[in-house]
């Protein structure tokens, strides 16, 4: 065989691979901007960082020790939820319910928890420093041995919180 139709042949053969390598990630990418494949992903992994889970609904999920970071949960239904032990560094949780949610030992630090309800929320040993609890129901919340260090809680209610 000729050197130019191995090279013909190489270069086609390459060309295709390429070209299923393209779509399967454009498979990917177009799966992943799919909110319900994320939740899902969620649900399954408890790995989602960097996600944008905006307004999603998940009331009484386990999502103990979870991996959030830096996630976008405003808005979110998370009540009665289980986020014990879970990574929630830098997350925005604006207007999110949060109420009844166990968040004990969770690292919520940098967190913007801003407007939201986390009334009757267990947040003990939570890592809350540098957080933004700005207008954040926060009435009967645990907050026992909670790091507040550097959080703002301006204009938050805090009306039967214990622990602090």
């Amino acid at each position: 065989m000729p050197k130019r139709k191995i090279i013909v042949f190489v270069a086609i053969g390459i060309l295709m691979g390429l070209s299923v390598i393209g779509v399967t990630q454009l498979v990917k990418r177009s799966l992943w901007e799919s909110l319900e494949v994320r939740v899902a992903w969620l649900i399954v992994t408890r790995y989602c960082p960097n996600c944008d889970l905006q307004g999603v609904h998940l009331p009484r999920a386990n999502l103990q020790n979870a991996n959030l970071q830096n996630a976008k949960l405003n808005g979110t239904n998370l009540s009665e939820a289980n986020l014990q032990g879970a990574n929630l560094t830098q997350v925005s949780l604006q207007y999110a319910d949060l109420s009844l949610t166990n968040l004990a030992d969770a690292n919520l630090s940098g967190a913007n928890l801003e407007t939201a309800d986390l009334v009757g929320a267990v947040l003990s040993k939570a890592n809350l420093q540098n957080a933004s609890l700005k207008q954040t129901s926060l009435r009967f919340a645990d907050l026992d041995a909670a790091d507040l260090t550097g959080a703002t809680l301006l204009q938050a209610d805090l009306d039967g919180v214990s622990g602090l």
